[in-house]
């Protein structure tokens, strides 16, 4: 008995020992979560300072590790609804192909890393895993789009190929790369899927495709002056140009460029005028048609054409703007359905 208790006792003094040893996981208020997606995100932040050991490029190995510890350490039970909400779906964005496609469309880092002055080495290091990752990814049928693999090639100018061998090989490697035959989300792996998940955060609701379509077509039935006041930026999603006259509430998704554009649009009193209303209900349209009923690019390029009465230029934008920002103009749906 008195040899049990002793191994008891024995067994009681390693526990509190590892247990004093041990650090405890630190959660993160919505402040200190911000900061550290700011600082992990910097490449999307134009406004975050650039300091040593701060240049992890995107989609790296190390760059997923600390995307998910950081998410992981959230303080929820703290966070407001809408906070909560956002943090759950960029948890969720973690299970789709995003981590596979290293490259985020919308975003020219080889005019980025020269303005951070990133060294030569790490971006030549990430060209390399840019290809790498792209093979790995056709191996799961996670394939680019031909306006995807253009615009890639679109920021590797020969004024970048021209000082790096690396990026003159993923020039090589894109202009035989393969691409998938549709524009949408679609067709990747659980692209249905993933697309729905963006719908629901961005509308605010679970609501079929099928059933936002025919509410949006009442609206993009009527016909459309035009949309002269649009900058077609690549760079961020347009609803941000929708939303001009809101005070912006910040928010933790670099790709919206850290504004939550569901509290902003919850306390704009700034009503759309009806060539805005118009154009958002396009945009929902053929998003839509692109990412969930397989349009081609043609059938894209003209539903927005007649819509709004854009020329080609400006249609193709537009279009682009759907493509890599996907469901994000979904923000505007309960003010264009109660319009």
């Amino acid at each position: 008995m008195k040899t049990s208790r002793r191994y008891v006792s024995s067994a009681l003094l390693l526990l509190t020992m590892i247990s004093g040893c041990t650090e405890p996981q630190v959660k993160l208020s919505h402040a200190d979560l911000s900061k550290q997606l700011k600082h992990l995100n910097w490449f999307s932040y134009s406004t975050e300072p650039h300091t040593e050991g701060h240049s992890e490029l995107p989609f790296t190995e190390a760059y997923l590790k600390q995307r998910h510890d950081i998410l992981q350490s959230a303080d929820l039970s703290h966070f407001g609804e809408a906070e909560a909400q956002e943090v759950q779906y960029l948890i969720i964005q973690q299970r789709y192909p995003e981590r596979f496609l290293p490259w985020p469309i919308h975003l020219n880092l080889p005019e980025i890393v020269k303005e951070y002055q990133v060294s030569s080495s790490q971006v030549d290091a990430w060209y390399g895993y840019v290809e790498i990752r792209l093979n790995q990814a056709r191996e799961s049928k996670i394939i680019l789009s031909r306006v995807e693999r253009q615009q890639l090639l679109d920021y590797l100018t020969p004024d970048i190929t021209k000082h790096s061998e690396a990026a003159q090989r993923l020039v090589e490697y894109l202009e035989r790369y393969r691409v998938r035959s549709s524009l949408g989300m679609y067709q990747l792996p659980n692209g249905k899927e993933w697309y729905q998940s963006k719908l629901n955060f961005y509308s605010s609701s679970v609501t079929a495709p099928e059933t936002l379509l025919s509410e949006l077509q009442g609206v993009t039935g009527e016909a459309s002056e035009g949309v002269q006041w649009l900058d077609f930026s690549l760079n961020e999603p347009l609803v941000h140009q929708l939303l001009a006259g809101c005070d912006k509430r910040a928010g933790l998704n670099w790709r919206d460029g850290f504004v939550s554009l569901q509290q902003t649009i919850s306390q704009c009193n700034r009503t759309l005028t009806k060539g805005e209303t118009q154009f958002a209900a396009a945009m929902m349209e053929v998003d839509l048609g692109v990412h969930y009923y397989a349009w081609s690019q043609t059938q894209a390029l003209l539903a927005l054409q007649s819509r709004l009465a854009l020329n080609e230029d400006q249609a193709r934008g537009v279009l682009k703007n759907i493509l890599f920002f996907p469901a994000t103009s979904f923000v505007l749906l309960s003010q264009i359905t109660s319009a």
